[in-house]
């Protein structure tokens, strides 16, 4: 790489660094102040900043693309108001050249989030999604939102929250009698033994007769169920906080067992394609620095980085939860955003020249 590439490099990457810098803090900020209100004795606002900070990765990765655009037009516009890039392209440095030497750091970047997806964001964002359920264990309340409703042997069961040791906690199961609830169980926590045995801690039992109910209330109680305790850690979580290898696992487990695993694949492919998505804006971000934002003020190429990243953003929304609205592969509904901006930036840099 010569001097010049690596100056060009520099430039972007350090225009990257502090767009990123600047988006995850405000997003920091913004969600902390949404949250506090929801601050009590049992949810104090250290857990609130643990939170928070545990989901910094996840959130760092997520702004890979849209930072890759804004700090492309910062760095390259930067190098364009002082003429170097004028003085670049005198000299028969070609605008693919010049691109090239962008695009480097960006991908660099852009393979740094997916090892971020992949080994660290997941295991943050776990831990982050455990301390906000556990808040309802605290004053044994149950809560039916936020966790996963399973069928089993015959059995509804709703698990609040689950961690990768192959312990469950906040867990109600409901046993049927044709059209009538026979008996449900509410239990603190459950652990697995081995195979499909597991134990009920701290447990509630409702059984309901025809004329009446009865409750009993044991400290240990055997539950035999035949799901692996690694598939109900993954069907207790959100689809955004697995990582890629967790979403192939799960996805292919649905698929067996003959279950809808559309969401799991449109969230496996938003960010296996992220890299590519990265690429794609800062070649937008290059035909619009030569085009028409060559004269532009910094506040105008940042305005336009924004706006252009969530257009792209919404787009990608947009066609991915089309895909699986209307039952087509969800690696489609991603790549079409993602092939505009793509298309639209080779189209604009060869007449650029």
């Amino acid at each position: 790489m010569s001097k010049i590439d690596k100056y060009v490099a520099n430039s972007v990457l350090w225009s990257f660094l502090i767009v990123a810098l600047v988006l995850v803090g405000l997003d920091f900020t913004l969600t902390f102040i949404e949250k506090i209100k929801g601050v009590s004795d049992t949810y104090p606002i250290q857990s609130l900043l643990q939170v928070l900070m545990y989901r910094l990765p996840g959130k760092l990765a997520e702004y890979i693309p849209i930072a890759s655009l804004i700090g492309t037009l910062v760095g390259l516009g930067t190098l364009a108001s002082t003429s170097e890039l004028t003085v670049m392209r005198a000299a028969g440095m070609p605008i693919w050249r010049i691109g090239l030497a962008a695009c480097q750091p960006i991908l660099l970047i852009a393979l740094l989030g997916m090892s971020i997806s992949e080994f660290v964001a997941p295991a943050a964002e776990q831990k982050a999604n455990l301390i906000e359920k556990m808040q309802n264990q605290k004053d044994n309340a149950f809560s039916l939102t936020g966790g996963v409703w399973l069928k089993a042997e015959n059995n509804f069961i709703y698990i609040d929250a689950a961690d990768k040791t192959g312990k469950l906690y906040g867990i109600q199961i409901f046993s049927p009698n044709d059209q009538q609830l026979k008996s449900a169980k509410k239990a603190q926590t459950a652990q697995h033994i081995q195979g499909s045995e597991w134990q009920l801690n701290q447990v509630t039992e409702t059984l309901f007769f025809t004329d009446h109910t009865e409750v009993k209330s044991l400290d240990k109680a055997s539950w035999n169920v035949s799901i692996k305790p690694e598939h109900l850690f993954l069907a207790s979580q959100d689809p955004d906080a697995l990582s890629l290898s967790q979403l192939m696992s799960y996805q292919l487990y649905l698929s067996q067992q003959k279950l809808d695993s559309s969401q799991y694949e449109l969230e496996f492919w938003m960010k296996a394609l992220r890299p590519a998505a990265s690429l794609a804006l800062v070649i937008v971000a290059l035909s619009s620095v030569f085009g028409p934002l060559r004269s532009s003020t910094m506040g105008g190429r940042i305005f336009s980085g924004v706006m252009i990243g969530l257009a792209f953003q919404n787009g990608l929304n947009l066609f991915g939860r089309m895909s699986i609205a209307a039952n087509f592969p969800p690696l489609i509904g991603v790549s079409i955003p993602i092939l505009i901006c793509l298309l639209a930036g080779i189209i604009l840099m060869r007449r650029r020249g």
